[in-house]
């Protein structure tokens, strides 16, 4: 019995360490929750001309020692450039995005000075990262979105597959 009670706490200790659990949701959830978080932001665009989505990125390792992350599994990226008028306040709206997003968000300062409007939020739990910054695209003025989840379980056949391409909602 107490063999058992301290190969469940070593267990235990080790999965919080390496920042994994033993529910580890899949990549489709993940990937979900990802793009729910990038649909949101969009729809804090009032009246946004278009969404462009950049083609998604391979499932990327959580093992590999490049990640900013720990854990098993792989992380979803996505990236999504919405474009707004000439006249839009880019530096005003992404001031107020962390407010909009609420309190389980908060700003990590990158320490890199840029000549742009950004900013850098972290969420605990669900753990994902959401970078929103001023871009010019083609000559068009936008915001550039770019979201990393969690680490997800994934198969080799969800790693091999594509997966449909989100399509944003409409203006509201």
């Amino acid at each position: 019995m107490r063999v058992g009670v301290l190969v469940a706490s070593l267990c235990l200790t080790a999965a919080m360490l390496v920042g994994c659990s033993p529910n580890l949701p899949t990549y489709a959830e993940v990937r979900a929750e990802t793009l729910d978080v990038l649909q949101n932001v969009a729809d804090f665009v009032p009246s946004r001309q278009a969404v462009l989505v950049t083609p998604e990125f391979e499932p990327y390792s959580c093992d590999d020692g490049l990640a900013l992350q720990k854990g098993h599994g792989a992380f979803f990226t996505g990236q999504w450039a919405v474009f707004v008028s000439d006249d839009f306040d880019i530096r005003g709206f992404i001031d107020d995005v962390p407010q909009r997003l609420g309190a389980e968000w908060r700003v990590e300062e990158l320490g890199v000075p840029v000549s742009f409007a950004e900013v850098y939020l972290v969420r605990e739990s669900p753990r994902m990262t959401l970078k929103v910054e001023e871009a010019t695209i083609d000559g068009r003025k936008a915001i550039d979105l770019l979201a990393v989840s969690r680490c997800g379980k994934i198969t080799d056949e969800e790693r091999d597959a594509t997966f449909p391409p989100p399509i944003p909602h409409p203006t509201p």
